[in-house]
């Protein structure tokens, strides 16, 4: 980013004319150098006799001329004469250029005509011209007037100069320099009082110049100014300014840290409503000011220190200074100080963890992970540069780097003729801000051609929150262009069934940090399992991470978990002995310490040919959770709406609606005797159909397995109210006959009263 708007200047050379042989400084044994533009050579050699005992004058015969003359010797020239009426780029054109160009502005401008009117000057004076000159020229008049204009000149560069001294240009409040002096000032005015210095930035800002332009991130820096100078308005125990692209720093008086943190949080949810496609997050680091002999100096590296503490905490984004920082800085200097040396020199070597599904014990897939050997400190752990790296930015190199090592390896197996399975890669939340992303991807996957299906890209659930919208077109356009998409973490956020429903991902993975040791209730198997099967109804496949132990691989087999990733099956490991693995030897089945106890997958998967019988079965089939005597439908066909006529299923939560209470006790009795057996019960009751009528039910229940702490039950429904009418008549005929009906009608009107 440009941090103040006369680096135009600089580039220009501009400032090189200021202090190198330009207007101020100059060698005063040299003569000003006075551009005359005029198409009229008679005019030109008038003029160059006039000012040639002052001036050494440098001809021009246009407009077109005289700019490639200011182009190639703008630090040299102090004025410009310059003629209205040309052939050739007249003098309106000039001025119209002049304008516009910043560079040239400080080389005053006299207008030379014939005739001047109200309409022209007005004209000229709103175009730049600075004076004007009669024709014919009185020689006094010239020489004063270009004197006058060459003077004042000097006086406004001088201004500008003293201007760029104490202030910022680009935001107009105090630069580094003046900030610490009036810093010092106020702190001796006010020796009584606690003042914290605070330092301030924007997390990535790097990419708001990189993805939105460097004009966006001089308006939010310009935003920022203004938002502190409104909330110290009126204040005399405050200072501000800026300290360099986009660190601001201010010293305020403060009667407890609680009054800071509320600021902070104040001017963080100011800034999340300002109108730009990025998450802007500010940084607080804070240094709260033991002793007044400290200069601001030494409490500005204080409190960056605290800001680099802060960096990447997308929770709190603000911290104190403490001793202890000094020390983690060092370390984490450390790392930054050699991180592009080791990219350059390939430290960081890619490892592979392979994925295996649970119904095979066979390798599926892997990640590419990427360790650093550190030729002195040996195999750096990923948690501790990996963070650095995403908050300096670096981490979009190292993913770039992990990505083509990928493709180069998967192009290697493919030419040694072998059948390489997908490899998954990780998008950290950085890399998500490059608008060009996806192309970036394509690009390197094409150049190594390699199939779409080999190259899976993982994102985490977290980066997602971060920026939801740029998330959601991102992959949806890999998905477009053929990638699979896995969601990384999944239910690590506060939000995670509202990120299924805006987003479309091919791959769950989730960790099996909920199945705690200490969950005595099983709520955490529970959720497993509901995720799982939720999964499958979105026709997503489930990864369950971080698997270390038999009983984890027990209970994701008994969900329904199609794939497992963790230490139980493999660790990361070199590229040799995933080859190994995958190529040298036959998949050999994993020795199985456990049977799966059902395969739920065939409940769930929209694709199985069991969903299909599920869905077109004639008679209703409902699919029932089970435990603690407390029974939940959770699934029902088309048929089960038909048997009773409803449209929806209003009874989830109590399923003896409509049930008369005598029959309660039996149809619990039924789902205990399937449960505790694990055999096939049969049990018949009456139930009112939507439109009032009773029916009689014939209710086969089946064990299909335990997930969690449940069990699953299924059960077919067979409407026998035609038969079971039948047989009462038969028996009412008979009874008849005996001459018993009163002793069954009376048996009748008491089951009725019961209900």
């Amino acid at each position: 980013m440009k941090r103040n708007s006369d680096f135009a200047m600089i580039k220009s050379g501009f400032f090189n004319g200021i202090f190198w042989g330009g207007r101020i400084g100059e060698n005063m044994s040299e003569k000003s150098k006075v551009l005359v533009v005029d198409d009229k050579q008679v005019e030109r050699v008038m003029m160059k006799r006039i000012l040639s005992g002052t001036y050494e004058v440098i001809e021009a015969e246009n407009g077109k001329e005289a700019f490639e003359i200011l182009y190639e010797r703008s630090t040299e020239i102090t004025a410009v004469l310059l003629d209205i009426v040309m052939p050739e780029y007249d003098g309106y054109y000039f001025l119209e250029r002049y304008h516009k160009a910043q560079m040239y502005q400080a080389i005053p401008v006299i207008v030379l005509t014939m005739e001047i009117d109200i309409e022209t000057e007005i004209k000229c004076l709103g175009m730049g011209a600075w004076d004007f000159i009669r024709k014919p020229y009185d020689v006094d008049v010239v020489r004063f007037r270009l004197k006058n204009v060459i003077g004042s000149s000097s006086q406004n560069i001088s201004k500008a100069l003293k201007y760029r001294a104490e202030y910022d240009i680009l935001t107009g409040i105090y630069n580094k320099t003046n900030m610490f002096q009036a810093t010092s000032a106020m702190l001796e005015r006010y020796p009584d009082r606690h003042f914290a210095f605070v330092r301030m930035d924007i997390e990535k800002f790097q990419l708001i110049n990189s993805f939105f332009g460097m004009s966006a991130g001089d308006m939010l820096l310009k935003y920022i100014a203004d938002l502190l100078i409104c909330a110290v308005r009126n204040r005399s125990d405050v200072t501000f300014g800026r300290m360099d692209a986009d660190i601001f720093c201010f010293c305020v008086s403060y009667e407890n840290t609680k009054e800071l943190v509320e600021s902070f949080d104040k001017m963080r949810d100011i800034l999340s409503r300002y109108p730009l496609d990025f998450d802007i997050v500010p940084i607080f680091g804070v240094y709260l000011i033991a002793g007044k002999k400290i200069t601001p100096d030494h409490m500005y590296d204080r409190a960056n220190l605290a800001a680099k503490h802060c960096k990447g905490n997308y929770i709190r984004n603000y911290a104190f200074y403490t001793r202890q920082m000094s020390q983690e800085i060092e370390k984490e200097q450390r790392i930054v100080n050699s991180m592009k040396s080791a990219l350059e020199s390939h430290e960081f070597v890619v490892f592979y963890q392979p994925k295996y599904g649970l119904s095979d014990n066979q390798i599926a897939g892997a990640e590419a992970l990427v360790r650093w050997k550190h030729p002195e400190r040996g195999m750096i752990s990923p948690g501790e540069f990996i963070p650095v790296f995403e908050r300096n930015g670096f981490i979009t190199k190292l993913d770039y780097y992990v990505w083509e090592q990928t493709c180069i390896q998967l192009r290697k197996w493919m030419d040694e003729r072998k059948n390489p399975l997908p490899i998954s890669v990780n998008l950290s939340r950085v890399s998500l801000y490059n608008k060009d992303i996806v192309n970036v991807i394509c690009n390197l996957v094409d150049s190594y051609r390699i199939p779409r299906r080999l190259f899976q890209v993982e994102l985490t659930e977290s980066a997602y929150n971060t920026n939801p919208k740029a998330v959601q077109d991102m992959m949806q356009r890999l998905r477009e262009e053929g990638f699979y998409i896995l969601m990384d973490d999944f239910g690590s956020g506060y939000s995670s069934l509202n990120v299924l429903k805006d987003i479309v991902v091919d791959v769950l993975k989730m960790d099996m940090k909920f199945f705690a040791g200490d969950d005595r209730e099983g709520r955490g198997e529970n959720i497993m399992a509901a995720v799982i099967r939720m999964a499958k109804w979105l026709n997503m496949p489930v990864v369950a991470e971080g698997v270390e132990r038999i009983e984890q691989v027990e209970f994701l087999r008994s969900i329904g978990c199609e794939y497992v990733q963790g230490y139980y099956f493999a660790k990361p490991m070199p590229v040799e002995e995933y080859e190994k693995l995958q190529f040298d030897r036959p998949h050999a089945e994993r020795k199985k310490e456990t049977e799966r106890l059902v395969d739920i997958d065939s409940l769930w998967t929209p694709a199985s040919q069991l969903e299909s019988l599920f869905l077109n079965a004639k008679q209703g089939v409902a699919v029932y959770e089970y435990g603690k005597e407390q029974i939940e439908i959770i699934r029902v066909n088309n048929a089960y709406y038909e048997v009773f006529g409803y449209q929806n299923i209003s009874q989830k939560k109590d399923i003896f609606q409509g049930i008369p209470k005598r029959y309660h006790k039996r149809i619990l009795d039924a789902f205990f005797y399937t449960a505790d057996k694990g055999r096939e019960t049969q049990c018949e009751f009456s139930r009112k159909n939507e439109a009032g009528e009773e029916i009689f039910i014939s209710l086969k229940l089946y064990d299909v397995g335990i997930v969690g702490n449940k069990h699953i039950i299924y059960g077919v429904f067979l409407n026998v109210t035609e038969p079971k009418q039948l047989e009462w008549e038969l028996e009412k005929y008979r009874l008849l006959l005996s001459g018993k009906t009163k002793d069954r009608e009376m048996e009748q009107e008491k089951e009725q009263s019961e209900e």
